[in-house]
């Protein structure tokens, strides 16, 4: 039990730090979290990621995604024939942005404490 808490102290730490580097963008915030919550995570389960103080909220890490979209909105939603039609954003997006915009999906479930590699790290601590 004391070792769990000294883990969440130093992850804690190690998340207070973070949230004073004011040059990191939203997107490397909401990435950043979402490492601390898996190796959190990883080390002592979900109760640990839990504690874990994160520099972002999920709110400002979905309207970073939306940003992403904007740039894109003319394409991925159209009209044709009187019709609306809209395709998934990531349809097409650029390589190097649907790169980022995968990331951030990813990060935001994490922050949410769902996703392939959170519950990974939560349960079989890989």
């Amino acid at each position: 039990m004391k070792q769990l808490t000294l883990k969440a102290l130093v992850l804690s730490g190690v998340a207070a730090f973070s949230m004073n580097v004011h040059a990191a963008s939203v997107f490397e915030q909401c990435v950043a979290d979402a490492k601390l919550l898996i190796e959190a995570g990883i080390q002592g389960g979900n109760t640990a990621a839990r504690e874990v103080q994160q520099a972002t909220t999920v709110q400002q890490c979905r309207e970073e995604l939306t940003r992403m979209e904007v740039k894109y909105e003319d394409q991925w939603r159209f009209e044709k024939d009187g019709k609306q039609y809209v395709r998934a954003p990531y349809s097409v997006m650029t390589p190097e942005d649907r790169l980022k915009w995968a990331t951030l999906f990813n990060a935001i479930d994490t922050k949410n404490f769902m996703g392939v590699r959170y519950l990974m790290a939560v349960y079989y601590r890989q």
